[in-house]
């Protein structure tokens, strides 16, 4: 009966593991404000991604890229816009922000969140679609 108790145990355990995970990502005007996907000239670009399940250490590299504007090439990254941000054990939220120049050409972009493990492998990633107006 213990052995059966003990089996039971475990499967639950191992059920209840999951890897670490991006559990939501999303693009604001202002930092830790509602979300939204329009900005113009002046705006601050603020991205939060929330990780869950983290084990241990890991890497979060958040980043904006072109997706349709005028002069830049689709899923060419931002120079500039690139950060990566090491979460210890228990620490689950990267803050990114990034000001929107008068040189950023109007269009749609992409915000960017990748999950780096311990290893360089990417476990994860989420997006934001945003749109820049003059």
């Amino acid at each position: 009966m213990a052995s059966v108790l003990a089996i039971l145990v475990f499967i639950a355990l191992a059920c209840n593991a999951s890897t670490a995970n991006l559990s939501s990502f999303k693009a604001s005007k202002v930092k830790d404000g509602e979300e939204t996907s329009s900005f113009k000239t002046g705006d601050t670009i603020y991205g939060k991604a929330v990780v869950s399940n983290n084990p241990g250490k890991v890497k979060v590299k958040l980043y904006l890229t072109a997706d349709d504007a005028k002069g830049l090439t689709k899923g060419e990254t931002l120079k500039g816009s690139e950060v990566s941000i090491d979460l210890a054990e228990n620490v689950n939220i990267a803050a990114y922000s990034l000001p929107v120049s008068e040189g950023l050409p109007a269009g749609t972009y992409k915000l960017n969140a990748d999950m780096i493990n311990e290893a360089g492998e990417k476990k994860d990633s989420k997006t934001a679609n945003i749109t820049v107006s003059e």
